[in-house]
């Protein structure tokens, strides 16, 4: 009945209700039906199967699935969102069981119906493949636009390169960025650019060979190759307006840098901390600037590896860039850490802990959240963190003039402006 009244009260109202297009695996008497797609709205929470010439309406709470005909959503033309302004039919159709956050399973008109997380195909696909693996994909390609300078820019490479794209259909960032790419280059029709797909599987451990040989932390990924030479790679997000800048900029040595996904508020300082080990030898230099609502810092070693923290007392981004990259992050939900790190490690390790110790990364600025204090979150370098007795010796003032960590090590501030 909470559904029928929902529905009901949404029709009196005619407040149209937003759905966005959130990918799922639908399997109806056993056999996975990829032509269904799946889509949620919140407040409240509620889960749509676009199925044929109907909608299916599961709520949880209730237990009930609801049907709709399809001509009730309005659907954007990269279905990636749908309104439902009003319901022609709310009938009830079965009934569902909530197994976990991703699982539906329910019985109607004799069948079986199960809704599970969607699993990504790993490995090498043809672009027909990816269509029919994610069906919305192919409408925001078919739906998408490119900006004419972008293709002329596509059609004027005049040497052979081939795109490695590594993506998965489970994230959010190849969906956007993906369909839009490829629907480019086949505008630019240009015979020197080749494109080679390969997916991800759904722990970011398959293809292990691509994950670690290519040191793949993110998706998408996508590797610009001259013949065997890698000259650069475009990595989750644009440096530049759009994905198709960005891979026209690596062709012709002209690569932005990227200036992060992370909101970062006004400039408040930004300095340099010399760095020495135990036995006072010179072992690399960092550069740290304190913004508003974060902390970013890159330490660049002796060794020619690199440390880049992304730091707030509730998030924490640390990428490890050598002979391989990992990167790792970790998000605060009350007293409770949950942490990821991927890269040429392979797969995806995860942590979990509770712990009301605040936390510590490589970047020197947030030492000084732990200080005076027995125990901390101490994120490493590379890797997850721990929780720990710390003994650091913290000069004064929010950015500290030294700092002695428990090895002996010591980091000195030699400018800051």
């Amino acid at each position: 009945m909470r559904l029928l009244a929902i529905l009901f009260l949404s029709v009196l109202s005619g407040a149209p209700r937003e759905w966005r297009d959130s990918i799922r695996d639908v399997y109806i008497n056993g056999k996975l039906d990829r032509s269904a797609q799946t889509m949620v709205t919140s407040t409240p929470r509620m889960l749509a199967v676009v199925c044929g010439d109907e909608v299916l309406f599961f709520d949880p709470e209730s237990n009930v699935v609801s049907r709709t005909p399809k001509s009730g959503f309005a659907f954007a033309a990269d279905r990636l969102t749908a309104k439902s302004a009003s319901v022609v039919s709310s009938e009830r159709a079965g009934d569902v069981v909530k197994v976990n956050d991703s699982t539906y399973l329910a019985t109607l008109d004799g069948k079986t119906v199960l809704i599970t997380a969607h699993q990504s195909k790993a490995g090498p696909m043809t672009v027909e493949e990816l269509w029919q693996t994610a069906p919305v994909w192919r409408a925001i390609a078919e739906s998408y636009e490119p900006d004419a300078a972008l293709i002329e820019r596509l059609r004027k490479i005049g040497e052979p390169v081939r795109l490695q794209i590594v993506l998965a259909t489970w994230c959010g960032d190849s969906r956007h960025h993906v369909p839009r790419l490829l629907k480019s280059i086949e505008r630019a029709a240009n015979p020197n650019l080749s494109v080679e797909l390969i997916g991800i599987g759904p722990e970011f451990t398959t293809p292990m060979t691509v994950v670690q040989g290519e040191n793949i932390t993110n998706v998408p990924t996508v590797i610009v190759r001259r013949g065997a030479n890698e000259i650069g790679r475009y990595v989750e997000t644009p440096a530049a307006a759009t994905i198709e800048d960005d891979i026209a900029d690596i062709v012709q040595g002209t690569q932005k840098a990227h200036p992060s996904r992370h909101e970062r508020g006004a400039l408040r300082t930004r300095g340099t901390y010399r760095l020495r080990d135990a036995r006072r030898h010179f072992e690399g230099t960092e550069q740290f600037e304190v913004y508003e609502k974060i902390v970013h810092s890159v330490i660049r070693k002796r060794d020619g590896t690199s440390i880049e923290t992304w730091a707030t007392p509730a998030f924490v981004e640390v990428t490890h860039r050598g002979k391989t990259t990992t990167r790792a992050r970790f998000r605060r939900t009350g007293e409770s850490w949950s942490a990821e790190s991927r890269g040429a490690d392979g797969g995806i390790v995860d942590q979990t802990l509770i712990t009301a110790a605040p936390v510590v990364t490589p970047a020197t600025i947030t030492y000084t959240w732990a200080r005076n204090v027995p125990r901390a979150y101490v994120i490493a370098e590379r890797g997850l963190g721990e929780v720990r007795d710390v003994k650091f010796r913290i000069a004064d003032g929010d950015v500290p003039k030294f700092v002695r960590l428990e090895d002996g090590s010591t980091r000195r501030l030699i400018g800051v402006r």
